[in-house]
């Protein structure tokens, strides 16, 4: 149901959850959301308790997974240098969650939503890895690795997934490493793999 700060709310009590508005599917059917043990704070209140990001089902709110990020947002306050991304693919049957903090991407991982489970696939470790492979050694030293949630990700029906990424170092004026990177993920039953096509280096704009 709507709430009054314009944000949408599954459930009462300890049990409800906020649904991130910008995070929909194509379908409408689903999105991410956010919950506490402690339940929901007041609009102008920080959670109480730990924050953990789901997968759910709308309209009745039903979770499906745990997401990585631990974001947050009541309508009139969220989480300080925190950010986060649904992809959706085209047929709402797929998406990549980019969650970031102030430097670092703490979850970039992929869903498949099918009729009996949800298959997660981290995709993080993978992408770092052939990121920083590009450059030598001693240029990565000291460097983070972030993909970038404010340029386009784009998830297609068939799990080619493209995106930007950088690898940089914090409080520094040395310009980022960016990168084009493009993946192929399949979802096979209850499982899911993925290989990198392409990763290419490219200037970002800042």
């Amino acid at each position: 149901m709507p709430d009054p700060q314009r944000g949408f709310v599954c459930g009462d009590g300890k049990e409800a959850l906020r649904v991130f508005p910008e995070t929909i599917s194509p379908s409408g059917k689903l999105a991410f959301g956010w919950r506490t043990a402690a339940g929901l704070p007041a609009a102008q209140a920080e959670p109480a308790g730990e924050v953990e990001n789901v997968l759910v089902r709308l309209p009745e709110g039903t979770v499906l997974g745990r997401l990585g990020g631990t974001y947050w947002a009541t309508g009139e306050m969220r989480a300080n240098r925190y950010d986060l991304l649904a992809a959706w693919s085209p047929d709402s049957r797929t998406v990549v969650e980019v969650a970031n903090s102030r430097w670092d991407t703490d979850s970039f991982r992929f869903y498949a939503v099918g009729d009996a489970d949800t298959v997660i696939l981290d995709l993080h470790d993978l992408v770092e890895r052939a990121v920083r492979a590009k450059i030598s050694t001693p240029a990565a030293k000291g460097r983070v690795f972030r993909v970038r949630e404010d340029l386009p990700v784009k998830l297609d029906n068939d799990g080619r997934l493209g995106f930007a990424a950088i690898l940089f170092i914090p409080k520094s004026e040395e310009p980022a490493f960016g990168f084009r990177v493009e993946l192929i993920v399949k979802t096979i039953k209850s499982s899911a793999a993925a290989r990198v096509v392409s990763v290419q280096r490219t200037k970002l704009p800042d």
